[in-house]
């Protein structure tokens, strides 16, 4: 989405054609934001961030086991610090 309003301005900026080649962007964007594939697509990036942060959630609420002599973060509540040793910050 960001792609095609950067293409957009670009257009938009570095068009020296009279207001009907505008007219004629801004109807191409609104007929793909209109278009079937198109919410399709959104609904795809919908479902796939829903799963992410579901996978996530069950990550962060499962038991992590300790390593190294380190406590068990499962008690801790502290989410950033839950993240920091899942990502291998730590």
């Amino acid at each position: 989405m960001k792609l095609l309003a950067a293409l957009a301005a670009g257009y938009v900026l570095g068009s020296r054609a009279g207001g009907d080649d505008l007219d004629d962007v801004v109807r191409s964007l609104r007929a793909i934001k209109d278009s079937d594939e198109f919410k399709d697509l959104l609904a795809s990036l919908r479902s796939h961030a829903g799963h992410a942060l579901r996978e996530l959630a069950s990550m962060l609420e499962g038991s992590a086991e300790p390593s190294d002599g380190e406590p068990e973060l499962a008690s801790t509540h502290d989410l950033v610090e839950r993240v920091r040793h899942l990502a291998g910050l730590r």
